[in-house]
């Protein structure tokens, strides 16, 4: 199925971007399990081929209903937002599945993009539903229920650590009726006020959970590189990364998130520090 022909580089997108920890990749392919949908996507010359999952669904996921050319010209005027723009045309920012959005970045504080990896990997191996494909099988994402029913110590088996506890009482949250399907459709900062409700999830956390599961494009994840980018290129030294995100904010308005992650992979590949 030919999902289509719009700019995307899948490997950048899925993997190298840290929006999404949970992709493998097979030769020119890349596969994961997603709400339940075993899918493999391929980069052809005529676009990308899909696997699984539906076509309305998968363009919403990769986010190829976007209008990119726009929002380059709309920020080409800042040269660090216009250069890694140019230099990563095909990165998209996805629309991923709030609750496994919302695991992998529980997973992600204080650890690096390879861990983040291994620990979903771990994760979904050792506790989520296994879907046998041609190429191999693939794992989803556990729910609510099944992490909410662990043990702390079984998850640090997994390797997760403090983290354990964690995912166990925000699994609980979750199963016993958190509005997680609700974020979407609440005003932003309503949204991130409910999520950091939650064990574990921080502001920067909230953040992530919104830009890349809610669709809350309003989003701007601040970390350390963020942080130094804003300090950079932004004359933000001194200011607090909560003071930061709302200066973004304003600057940015509601493609913040979007922009936000162009410069992020800028930062992090050394492209915003030459």
């Amino acid at each position: 199925m030919l999902i289509g022909s719009e700019r995307i580089d899948l490997g950048l997108t899925l993997i190298d971007s840290a929006q999404c920890f949970r992709w493998t990749r097979e030769g020119d392919s890349f596969g994961a399990v997603v709400d339940r949908n075993a899918i493999w996507l391929t980069e052809t010359l005529d676009g990308v081929n899909a696997e699984g999952g539906t076509y309305t669904f998968l363009r919403d996921y990769l986010d190829l209903n976007r209008d990119y050319v726009k929002i380059a010209r709309e920020y080409a005027h800042i040269p660090i937002v216009r250069s890694a723009i140019e230099t990563y045309p095909g990165l998209r920012v996805m629309n991923q599945p709030t609750w496994e959005t919302l695991v992998s970045f529980i997973l992600s504080a204080n650890n690096n993009v390879s861990r983040i990896r291994k620990l979903c990997h771990a994760l979904q191996t050792a506790l989520g539903e296994r879907f046998d494909t041609p190429r191999g099988p693939l794992y989803a994402m556990p729910d609510p229920e099944r992490i909410a029913n662990c043990s702390e110590e079984s998850l640090r088996n997994l390797g997760v650590g403090y983290r354990a506890p964690y995912l166990i009482q925000t699994a609980r949250r979750v199963a016993d009726g958190f509005p997680l399907a609700e974020l979407s459709d609440m005003e932003y900062a309503e949204a991130h006020e409910k999520l950091v409700e939650l064990p574990g999830v921080g502001d920067k956390v909230a953040d992530c959970v919104l830009l890349f599961g809610c669709a809350h494009t309003r989003a701007f994840p601040v970390d350390v590189w963020m942080a130094r980018a804003m300090e950079r290129h932004f004359g933000m030294a001194g200011l607090s990364r909560e003071q930061m995100r709302e200066k973004a904010q304003q600057i940015f308005g509601e493609d913040a998130g979007l922009v936000q992650q162009y410069i992020f992979h800028a930062m992090r590949t050394g492209l915003a520090e030459e």
